[in-house]
């Protein structure tokens, strides 16, 4: 909650037991409640800055320290972290905000049959919520083996350099400045493929990795909206891809008679051939008799 105070959220002194003259003893907070589980905080945008700190450090170290009037308690705290927020009422800094690994932008659907199936599932979650948990069992059943079939293949997944090459190369085009993006970005890809039952990574794993990973990272103007340029996205993957293997076949029989053509007009005595044309009928002229015994006078040289 967002009045949530420090005590509160991390632990202090039990107040009640040492009144009574008992051992000083920690009171738990949310952090050691949410032990191995989801702690979950709606606008964390909205929290104070030294509060976000305090858990995130947690977060990433899994142990909570308490320090108060001469206690000192350390208790694991392995949890989750899932925070909200809403841009319109202010952003996080950058700094807490590469610390959360992944993002996720909900937006209401545009599809109007999309958006009257959702009422219509709220509208049966709010009449009888027992009754439509029991609905989705099945599919709630079939994702959680799902899961953990991942959780068991993800330590065999591997990633290859190339595609770890991509990653940085990704990250340093847009203008990522920690390495902690590379890291999540490696272990998403690995995820995804665990999750689709392969122990091999592909750019498309990556490919989706960088689209929940770079989005909250990038470095903005001024105004400018938040999200990921696709189509940057689209060009960087399409510069590294590989290149088309060549086809066999008759495309391959076709490339070995054009270079052997080339090899036999470049090879030896260039000689030219040219092609006889078929020998038809001789034109034939013919010359009337002279009329009147008229005897024409010998051609001149002009004539001639």
């Amino acid at each position: 909650p967002l009045g949530a105070t420090e005590d509160r959220v991390l632990g202090t002194l039990d107040l009640q037991r040492a009144l009574q003259g008992e051992k000083n003893a920690l009171q738990p907070g949310l952090l050691a409640a949410s032990h191995r589980g989801i702690l979950y905080i709606d606008e964390v945008n909205l929290l104070p800055d030294h509060l976000v700190d305090v858990l995130l450090d947690v977060a990433a170290m899994g142990v909570n320290s308490v320090q108060r009037e001469g206690l000192s308690v350390s208790h694991p705290a392995r949890f989750t972290l899932i925070g909200t927020m809403n841009l319109e009422e202010g952003d996080l800094r950058p700094q807490l905000l590469d610390r959360f690994g992944l993002m996720v932008e909900v937006v209401a659907p545009r599809d109007k049959k999309l958006r009257a199936d959702v009422v219509r599932r709220r509208l049966a979650y709010e009449a009888d919520p027992a009754a439509y948990a029991a609905q989705w069992h099945d599919e709630q059943d079939a994702l959680r083996t799902r899961i953990a079939a991942a959780q068991a293949l993800l330590p065999q997944v591997v990633l290859s350099d190339a595609l770890l090459d991509l990653i940085s190369h990704l990250c340093c085009e847009f203008e990522v400045a920690s390495l902690r993006a590379d890291i999540v970005m490696h272990k998403t890809a690995r995820a995804f493929a665990a999750l689709d039952g392969r122990a091999h990574v592909t750019p498309d794993d990556v490919r989706s990795a960088a689209e929940l990973v770079l989005p909250h990272r990038r470095r903005r103007k001024p105004f400018e909206q938040p999200g990921l340029d696709q189509d940057k996205l689209d060009d960087l993957m399409q510069q590294a891809a590989p290149p088309p293997e060549p086809q066999g076949g008759d495309g391959q029989d076709q490339s070995d008679s054009s270079s052997d053509s080339d090899e036999q007009s470049d090879g030896g005595d260039s000689q030219q051939v040219f092609a006889a044309a078929s020998v038809g009928d001789a034109r034939q002229l013919k010359v009337d008799a002279p009329v009147n015994n008229v005897v024409l006078p010998p051609p001149t040289e002009q004539e001639i």
